[in-house]
């Protein structure tokens, strides 16, 4: 897999220009307070610069974001305060606040807080790769180290930079049963329930799905979601299977972004999906009950069974029952969608409570969650839901459709759990986004989600844009008056990034 920055001679003016920014702002001004106040701390870090300036594709739009990470997490406890207010003394800003929205941010982090930890000490463990977070693997071997005297970079890209060919094959064919499940559910519901959002975020999620399959085809991890698409083309260039599925996810991406007024040109669509992508195992696994009854968690209620996988590597035999099941009528998901192999286990930490989705809380019945756990994920949910608002209007500035839309989906998501939160419930899982199960919520949001209302909300993204920020602003209110949500928190949501964490959280089920 290849896995390297892009070259100089392929990135962009912006890219090439901020990169020799941060190296310049690093190698001038912070390493040498670093060797004059803390020259402990110089080899235990390695400094990077990621994200579209070190992918060669930033543009006007984008951030310079410069990561310092400790290879080791106590180190991170013991220097990170004092670094950071180090940093902070040599008033970059005053210098570099112009390069770009926000300037030059050095960013403090550690292996663990980074999500790779465990891959850097025990690549042999076949969990730890079922475990992690895909796109940080991408985030941080495709960044552009700048300094690095403990060889971190370097020895992590020796030791996770390709997927092992037993994990690969196991997380396409998950892959290709989510595609399948999707595609099978959105055909449902539309024929169903109409042209509702149950129908196309089921469709949203068939589309990501053969996303996903495309770069696992490929061989290659995929990057951050709002990446992803964008992004597909070149780094799936050298791959001709992989640019095979790609161009069949785009004719349903397509769809989505076009949102036909006919809900027979969307069924279509949908179709054609399922004729490419998620084809009819011809060795399909009968009786299906039996694969899925040993492997996942049963959820019966009077509208029928959903099933909800126990482990993220639930074997072939569970995975093609999986989309036998799917073609019946069933409503399957794998582990890794609503975090089905943590609802045993033992301790509700914040970690383990953001892992667990909120329509899994709902069809499990939500356990209780300490104070400081609740405090968490509000301010969780205000910072996500105000992240994802801002990446809606920066791809459609960019001319990603796809992404645009994507985000707009994960918005209303985001509001819905929270709506039903402040309630004093949980958002069901899609399949059963029936007005009775969503009869917490008020009217408008009930019918959002159960009628075709949904169409002219995101066909308008101006509009849709304003009344998003009055839903999230109305959110806020609420929980500040509720004490449930520091004002500070509501005026400056960037500043709690740190203390909720939320790359490990954001993109556990889009």
């Amino acid at each position: 897999m290849p896995s390297s920055p892009a070259a100089l001679s392929d990135a962009t003016t912006d890219s090439l220009r901020l990169r020799a920014i941060a190296t310049t702002a690093f190698h001038d001004h912070v390493l040498p307070a670093i060797h004059r106040d803390m020259p402990e701390v110089a080899d235990r870090i390695v400094v990077t610069i990621t994200s579209s300036v070190a992918y060669g594709t930033a543009d006007r739009h984008s951030d310079l974001d410069v990561f310092v990470v400790f290879r080791r997490e106590q180190d991170y406890r013991r220097y990170a305060t004092a670094l950071q207010k180090l940093i902070d003394g040599l008033n970059l800003g005053t210098v570099y606040g112009a390069v770009c929205d926000k300037g030059v941010r050095f960013e403090l982090e550690s292996l663990a807080r980074s999500d790779l930890s465990r891959l850097f000490h025990h690549p042999e463990k076949t969990d730890n790769w079922h475990r992690q977070t895909e796109w940080l693997l991408f985030w941080f071997l495709e960044s552009v180290p700048i300094h690095d005297p403990g060889g971190i970079h370097a020895r992590l890209k020796g030791r996770a930079g390709r997927w092992p060919a037993p994990v690969l094959a196991s997380r396409h064919e998950a892959a290709r049963t989510r595609v399948a499940t999707w595609t099978h559910t959105a055909q449902r519901e539309l024929a169903a329930t109409g042209y509702t959002y149950t129908a196309l975020r089921a469709a949203c999620y068939a589309a990501t799905a053969a996303l996903d399959l495309a770069y696992l085809t490929a061989g290659r991890y995929g990057p951050h979601p709002k990446w992803r698409h964008p992004h597909a083309d070149r780094l799936l260039a050298e791959h001709p299977r992989a640019l095979t599925a790609l161009e069949n996810m785009n004719r349903l991406a397509r769809a989505l972004i076009d949102l036909p007024d006919s809900p027979r040109a969307f069924g279509a669509a949908l179709a054609e999906h399922q004729a490419e992508q998620a084809p009819p195992d011809t060795a399909a696994t009968r009786p299906w009950a039996e694969a899925l009854t040993a492997a996942a968690h049963r959820f019966a209620d009077q509208h029928g069974v959903i099933w909800v996988a126990h482990d993220r590597s639930p074997g072939t035999r569970f995975l093609t029952a999986a989309r036998t099941a799917a073609a019946a009528g069933e409503a399957v998901y794998l582990a890794e969608e609503l975090g089905g192999d943590l609802l045993q286990r033992p301790g509700r930490s914040y970690d383990q409570a953001l892992r667990i989705a909120a329509p899994l809380r709902w069809l499990a019945g939500s356990a209780p969650e300490s104070q400081a756990v609740t405090r968490r994920r509000w301010l969780y949910l205000n910072f996500v839901i105000w992240r994802k608002l801002r990446v809606v209007a920066k791809a459609r500035r960019r001319g990603h459709p796809f992404t645009c839309r994507w985000y707009q989906l994960q918005v209303i998501d985001h509001l819905t759990e929270a709506r039903a939160l402040l309630a004093g419930g949980q958002p069901p899982p899609l399949h059963r986004y029936t007005r009775q199960a969503l009869s917490l919520l008020s009217p408008p949001w009930s019918d959002l989600l159960t009628t075709d209302a949904i169409l002219g909300r995101l066909r308008d993204l101006d509009g849709y844009l304003m009344w998003a920020w009055g839903e999230l602003e109305d959110v806020q209110q609420r929980l500040v008056a509720r004490q449930l949500l520091p004002a500070a928190a509501v005026t400056d949501p960037l500043a709690t990034q740190w203390d909720v964490q939320y790359w490990r959280y954001e993109n556990l089920f889009v």
